[in-house]
């Protein structure tokens, strides 16, 4: 997950996961607050950030397997 980091177009993905899982604020609401987003674009980016996660964990899956 923290590879989303090196990335400037998908750090905002890690910084929604980090403040949902890693680190969670007590809301969701709270979370967009600090990141200065609106809750609709934090949940796309928490949305994204889990997409490209489980992305991430597939191709390293795929890769094992050969």
């Amino acid at each position: 997950m923290e590879s989303l980091q090196k990335s400037p177009r998908e750090a905002k993905f890690y910084r929604a996961l980090y403040h949902s899982y890693l680190h969670p604020a007590s809301t969701q609401e709270k979370a967009a607050e600090i990141l200065d987003v609106s809750i609709a674009t934090f949940h796309r980016h928490l949305k994204a950030g889990i997409t490209r996660v489980t992305e991430i964990l597939w191709h390293q899956e795929m890769q094992c397997e050969e």
